[in-house]
C-alpha cells in the first residue's frame, strides 16, 4: 500500500468517525404508560384527614404535592410539603417490569417503595413502607375525578390478610 493510499484511508476513517459522532443514534422516546404519569405534573393542594393509629394520632392535613416532569419524560419527581413530614418521591414506570414504580423518603425516617398499576382511572399501588424499626404493607389507591381534582386512600395491611383505611383525601390542582 502506499503512503497516498493509507492517508486516504486515515482521512476516510477519520471523517467517517466524525460523522457518527455528530450524528448519535436517537435515543428512546417514552411510550403510552410513561405519558399517563403526566396526569400528576403540576401542584396539587392535598386535604386529608387522618384515622388515629399506632403512629399518629387522628386529625386532619393540608399540604401541596408537586410532580415534575424530569428531561427525557421517563419519570416523574414527587415533593409533598405541608403539615406532613416533607416527603420526596420518584415515581417511573418500568418497562422491562410492564409496572410502575416508586421510592419515596420522608423528613421524619419514613422509607418506602412500590409497585403500581393503573385500571381506567384508578391508580393502585402496593407498598412497603419502613418506619420507626417497622417494616408495614400498604396499599395507595388513586382514583382520578378529573384533570384537576383526584381522592386518595391510605391503607395498611392488617396482618390477617385484610387492610385497615389509616388515611384519606382529595386534591385539587392549584398549578401547573
Amino acid at each position: 500500500m502506499s503512503i497516498r493510499s493509507s492517508v486516504a484511508v486515515i482521512l476516510i476513517c477519520g471523517f467517517t468517525a466524525l460523522s457518527l459522532a455528530q450524528a448519535p443514534p436517537e435515543g428512546p422516546k417514552p411510550g403510552p404508560e410513561h405519558k399517563k404519569l403526566e396526569y400528576f405534573v403540576g401542584t396539587w393542594k392535598v386535604e386529608s384527614e387522618i384515622k388515629a393509629n399506632e403512629y399518629v394520632p387522628a386529625g386532619k392535613g393540608v399540604g401541596t404535592q408537586t410532580y415534575t416532569l424530569e428531561p427525557g419524560g421517563f419519570y416523574i419527581e414527587s415533593l409533598g410539603e405541608g403539615q406532613i413530614p416533607r416527603t420526596f418521591g420518584i415515581i417511573a414506570y418500568d418497562s422491562y417490569a410492564k409496572a410502575y414504580t416508586t421510592f419515596y423518603a420522608s423528613s421524619a425516617g419514613l422509607v418506602g417503595t412500590g409497585i403500581g398499576s393503573v385500571n381506567g382511572n384508578t391508580w393502585t399501588w402496593m407498598l412497603e413502607d419502613r418506619f420507626a424499626g417497622k417494616a408495614v404493607k400498604g396499599r395507595t389507591t388513586i382514583t382520578m375525578l378529573s384533570p384537576t381534582e383526584f381522592t386518595s386512600k391510605y391503607e395498611m395491611a392488617d396482618g390477617k390478610g385484610g387492610y385497615t383505611t389509616l388515611l384519606e383525601g382529595k386534591a385539587t390542582k392549584v398549578g401547573r
